[in-house]
């Protein structure tokens, strides 16, 4: 009898294990859905800023470029101290996440988010922007929230 009680025992406890074990699963999974979520969503918005900033900076340009060769002077001052201030460590940051990612995934369209980034740090003036607005949609098609 004793052993019957030990063998029920054991019995509820492998049930209890395995329930515990579900209830952490669902956890991390649920945990990792709301991570997911907030990731898609501020990447999203991060999107949208360079979008609009691009966009913006170029019209300006093309503005001052037409009718005040010092507003077009101070844009690119400005352009040029943004991009000194936070530019180079960002796109440093950047640029290894990206490797990295693409790395651990194998991800094809990092692979080419990648190479449009190369191309847009090695080419300068208008061709940059141009190469980085051209990186950014072909990331933006490649990870638009659907």
């Amino acid at each position: 009898m004793s052993e019957d009680i030990h063998k029920d025992n054991q019995s509820k406890t492998k049930k209890s294990d395995k329930e515990s074990s579900k209830n952490e699963l669902d956890k991390s999974w649920k945990e990792y859905n709301a991570a997911l979520k907030l990731w898609k969503e501020s990447l999203s918005n991060w999107q949208n800023a360079t979008n609009e900033i691009l966009n913006s900076y170029n019209n300006a340009c093309k503005k001052a470029l037409e009718s005040d060769s010092e507003l077009l002077k101070k844009i690119s001052v400005s352009w040029e101290d943004t991009w000194d201030e936070i530019g180079p460590e960002y796109v440093k940051q950047q640029t290894k996440m990206f490797e990295n990612i693409f790395k651990q995934t194998n991800v094809v369209a990092m692979k080419k988010f990648n190479e449009q980034w190369e191309k847009f740090l090695k080419t300068s003036g208008e061709d940059s922007i141009k190469a980085y607005q051209d990186a950014i949609k072909r990331f933006n098609s490649a990870w638009t929230i659907k």
